[in-house]
């Protein structure tokens, strides 16, 4: 069902062009930066690809390279790969969006700058996001704890911490192998300076 109705009375098409999709490895095709965004919305033009570059994050970096938004994408980093995925999502401007792992095998940086690029495209938007990153999730409306392929457990974050179940022994797995005791200490002597 989608917004109350059976998703097989929906022409494909026409679902398609409502849903974006954001992946652990998004595939970037032969060709300039500007052909890979612009995929996102094929009769956009290079302002609207350079708007939406700067949503996520990535026009800065891309007005660096020698030939700007003609350079080869396939030569990016994974990080900007992601970014140009992300900028096709702005791009598109989709109702609903699909964000499967979109911040693995990123550096901490390359990670929050995706967060934010995500962060501001979720607004008024049905987003579902599929992560093993408490980070990534945590600011969810409902998430929904998988445990063998099953749903085990579900909530908001506060109500499944209270739980004391299987989303609680995640977090806070996560929370020490992160070492989020020592992050926290060091961020209070920070500030007191």
């Amino acid at each position: 069902m989608l917004d109350g109705e059976n998703l097989l009375d929906f022409q494909t098409n026409a679902l398609r062009r409502k849903i974006g999709l954001v992946l652990q490895k998004n595939h970037i095709f032969k060709g300039s930066i500007e052909e890979n965004i612009r995929y996102g919305n094929i009769k956009a033009r290079l302002t609207e690809i350079e708007e939406a570059a700067r949503k996520a994050y990535l026009h800065e970096q891309i007005e660096e390279l020698p030939h700007k938004y003609k350079s080869d994408a396939q030569q990016l980093s994974g990080g900007q790969q992601q970014r140009v995925a992300i900028a096709r999502l702005f791009l598109k401007n989709p109702p609903i969006i699909f964000l499967d792992e979109p911040a693995a095998s990123l550096d901490a940086i390359a990670t929050e700058q995706i967060k934010n690029s995500l962060d501001a495209i979720k607004e008024n938007r049905t987003v579902v996001v599929i992560s093993h990153s408490i980070s990534q999730i945590i600011d969810s409306d409902v998430i929904f704890v998988l445990e063998k392929g099953r749903v085990v457990e579900s909530g908001t974050h506060e109500k499944l911490y209270e739980m004391d179940g299987t989303y609680r022994e995640i977090f806070n797995a996560s929370a020490r192998s992160l070492n989020l005791d020592k992050i926290s200490r060091t961020l209070e002597i920070e500030e007191m300076f």
